[in-house]
């Protein structure tokens, strides 16, 4: 909660620091970014290969080609040697680790796995 707090007041001396104004007019929305950043789930997969591409894509509904609508998330880093590094918020998520995919859920920082039919409904 501490770690919150603290971050919180960075955020917003950020905020005026760049807008103007004072520090506790920016403090309600940095609060918010804060606890944000609190949630977010690092997931790691492996850097695939030519045929297996690693990946993770944001399930956002449901398309009639590919039987889920999807957005791409970019990886925070990537290594040949180490693979990618994703940061992941609340939703549900397909994991494609070289070849072999997966569904989660992510919930407050938790990782909960699904199956395709769960995901369906």
């Amino acid at each position: 909660m501490k770690k919150v707090m603290v971050r919180a007041w960075e955020i917003a001396r950020q905020g005026q620091a760049k807008f103007g104004g004072k520090v506790k007019e920016y403090f309600a929305q940095a609060l918010k970014m804060a606890w944000a950043e609190t949630r977010k789930v690092v997931i790691n997969t492996t850097h695939g290969s030519r045929k297996h591409k690693s990946w993770v894509a944001r399930i956002t509904g449901k398309d009639a080609r590919f039987g889920f609508a999807r957005e791409f998330v970019d990886p925070v880093s990537s290594c040949s040697w180490d693979g990618k590094e994703f940061e992941l918020n609340n939703g549900i998520y397909e994991v494609c680790d070289g070849g072999e995919r997966k569904y989660i859920k992510v919930v407050n920082g938790q990782i909960i796995n699904l199956r395709k039919s769960e995901v369906a409904a």
